[in-house]
């Protein structure tokens, strides 16, 4: 019988050498690595975790638990949510990324981050998972290089914070053997827990460590940048909810809600201050992914029974939010050769679509109304004026900030062509482009169409059982 874990990270891996080899024929490769990323998807979202299954004429258990030593592997219903999130978004980027130019060997490199993402969300122990979220770091920098020489700020920075974060979980891990010992001697508890919130402040990157972001997005290609941003954070806040269902001491001993909440009011305020004035559309992406961050990591902090849902729900929005300014920046930038605000007048004029889908993807970061992130947002607000007024109009400033980086580089790509003339933007492109844009309006308009997807996810992220 064939274990659940066995067969996904198999398939991820394999298709990954693959594709290596095919990665010259880019419309193949990156047909072959969505289809696969679609397949899985699809699979894991359908097929049951608790009894075996016949698939091509093999017996499959995709709940069975993959033990190596110390350590095992399993698929839960909540690492099973995580995985069907990041498999469908790396379909969707996989497809983006071959109409946008962002380099061939994302496809293979891809599917090895997705393996990657996935032993976070399925290994145990818990504190063994920082390591498989530093090889992913490792696999990162050479796409945010793309095999460009010269400036590794962005490479160095991304694979930086994690590197730092291994050692307090390794000591963690030694501090949490301890308490059993003497039951009654909360000492190794408490020296564990400001431990692990250390070592999780470092995984997260809020504000001032958020370093890597805006750099990433100067140097990457920016639908590359999104995809690793999508990954990496969604991961690192899953492992911080197994965390904390897995140990509730930690939540009391340091006050993990009340940290999360500062950290993501400030990154947000930090994002959104930055990146209104951004003369780049790479780093105002950056920042404006940023202020989102920020936002997301503040739901995370709120754990009363709305903050969990709230959470998920930015996370889905946020998605499609990135992807669509990300894909809007990268066509801007790579048919007008520049990524200077000076530099893109006239864009609209040639690619009236991914001027567009920049502007729409803006605005829907900034929570603005039809746009996907607006319903999402407006009940974050809510939620956390409850708690504190000053807090929410905190948000809504850095909102500000986003919305004011996003006209300017709205009202930049107007205008006459200020360098060589430039070709009209491919129908695919266009088309890609409209899908991104009419997906974030109707999800504005319908936000009710999340409601299935959030309330599925919501009790096995509650309590991480299997």
């Amino acid at each position: 019988m064939i274990a659940g874990p066995t067969l996904l990270l198999s398939l991820l891996v394999v298709a990954a050498a693959a594709l290596y080899f095919l990665r010259r024929i880019e419309a193949l490769a990156a047909l072959l690595a969505a289809s696969l990323a679609a397949l899985l998807a699809v699979g894991l979202w359908r097929l049951p975790l608790a009894v075996p299954v016949r698939i091509a004429g093999r017996s499959v258990w995709l709940g069975q638990p993959l033990a190596w030593a110390d350590l095992s592997l399993q698929i839960t219903p909540a690492g099973q949510a995580l995985l069907v999130f990041l498999l469908g978004a790396g379909a969707v980027t996989f497809i983006l990324a071959w109409r946008t130019f962002q380099g061939r060997t994302f496809y293979p490199l891809g599917l090895v981050l997705l393996a990657l993402w996935a032993m976070v969300a399925l290994l145990q122990p818990l504190t063994a998972a920082p390591f498989a979220v530093v090889l992913a770091a490792i696999v990162a920098v050479f796409l945010i290089q793309a095999g460009q020489p010269g400036d590794t700020r962005g490479a160095w920075r991304q694979l930086l914070f994690p590197t730092l974060a291994v050692p307090l979980f390794l000591v963690a891990a030694w501090y949490i053997d301890q308490g059993p010992l003497n039951p009654d001697d909360q000492t190794p508890y408490r020296i564990a827990g400001w431990l692990l919130i250390a070592g999780f402040i470092l995984l997260i990157q809020p504000a001032p460590l958020h370093v890597a972001m805006p750099a990433v997005a100067g140097k990457a290609p920016l639908v590359v940048a999104v995809f690793l941003w999508i990954g990496q954070q969604s991961t690192v806040l899953f492992l911080l909810q197994r965390f904390l269902v897995t140990y509730p001491w930690l939540g009391s001993a340091v006050d993990s809600a009340r940290w999360l909440l500062w950290a993501g009011i400030f990154t947000a305020l930090v994002g959104g201050g930055l990146a209104a004035t951004q003369e780049r559309l790479g780093r105002f992406v950056g920042y404006a992914a940023l202020y989102d961050y920020g936002v997301l990591i503040v739901a995370m902090g709120l754990r009363g029974t709305a903050g969990l849902p709230t959470a998920i729900w930015l996370l889905v929005t946020r998605t499609l939010a990135l992807l669509t300014l990300a894909t809007g920046a990268a066509m801007v930038r790579h048919h007008l050769e520049g990524d200077r605000l000076d530099e893109i007048a006239g864009a609209v004029s040639r690619l009236p679509w991914a001027v567009t889908a920049l502007i729409m993807g803006g605005f829907a970061l900034a929570g603005m109304p039809l746009t996907a992130q607006f319903a999402s947002r407006w009940a974050l607000l809510q939620l956390v004026a409850e708690i504190d007024t000053r807090w929410a109009l905190l948000l809504v400033l850095g909102a500000a900030g986003v919305l004011v980086g996003a006209v300017r580089a709205g009202r930049s790509c107007f205008g006459k062509l200020s360098g060589s003339p430039v070709a009209r933007e491919p129908a695919s492109l266009a088309f890609l482009a409209m899908l991104l844009v009419t997906a974030s309006v109707l999800l504005g308009l319908f936000p009710q169409l999340l409601t299935g997807p959030v309330a599925a996810v919501i009790l096995p992220l509650s309590t991480l059982g299997p």
